[in-house]
């Protein structure tokens, strides 16, 4: 009896100081061994997935966040971009926290940060001063009203005038340019009684001047000269 209690005494210590040591390789925790419901909290890829896999273009534009793949580097750049060369356009992800820390390891030779150079902070220069602030007031010209927004919006000015209940369209302007078209009714109706005793309609100035363009058109292209085959 007493070696069957000094036995288990010897377990239970063995117990406690074996769940403090770390477990070999071969008796680690491994992928299928861990909770499917908790794969939040232990697997990366899937997390970084999961938060970005609703995001819609106009969600993030109108929050002000990233639509399009845009490089860390400053314009002029020809190397390596992690960015670019793996079309990281999420920048809450994996590869952005790995690269972070690896700026920050003094063991590793890795580019800075030109975040603010992008954004147009004067953070490399020898003696920064900022941008002069410059007069803004009444140097874009402006009306006032809605109806004529600023710039980057587009200024769409129309040649015409407005559309309301006095406007005159376009259109109904043509007789002016063309003076036939005015008494194109009155002859009409005062054209030869041979055309009345054909039953054809009479033609029109617009029409008559069409078939004067095609009988034209067939006439000169009678007089031109056939090509042979050696031609």
């Amino acid at each position: 009896l007493a070696q069957a209690i000094w036995a288990q005494v010897l377990f239970a210590v063995w117990r406690a100081f074996s769940a403090e040591l770390p477990l070999p390789p071969a008796h680690r925790e491994t992928m299928l061994s861990r909770d499917p419901a908790k794969q939040w909290e232990w697997h990366e890829a899937y997390r970084d997935h999961a938060k970005n896999m609703y995001r819609t273009t106009y969600s993030d534009m109108i929050h002000g966040r990233e639509t399009y793949v845009r490089s860390d580097y400053p314009a002029g750049y020809g190397g390596h971009d992690p960015a670019i060369r793996f079309d990281v356009l999420h920048r809450n992800t994996a590869i952005d926290r790995k690269l972070a820390l690896d700026r920050r390891d003094p063991s590793r030779d890795s580019h800075p940060s030109f975040a603010l150079q992008l954004e147009g902070l004067p953070s490399v220069t020898a003696f920064p001063c900022g941008a002069k602030k410059n007069p803004t007031k009444g140097v874009v010209p402006h009306s006032g009203t809605t109806t004529e927004p600023k710039a980057p919006w587009g200024v769409l000015r129309s040649r015409h005038e407005p559309l309301n209940h006095r406007t005159i369209p376009a259109t109904l302007r043509r007789n002016v340019s063309a003076p036939s078209l005015v008494s194109a009714g009155a002859n009409m109706y005062s054209a030869p009684k041979a055309t009345q005793g054909t039953g054809l309609p009479p033609e029109s100035p617009t029409e008559s001047k069409f078939k004067r363009t095609v009988s034209n058109a067939n006439t000169e292209s009678r007089r031109l000269r056939m090509p042979t085959e050696v031609e």
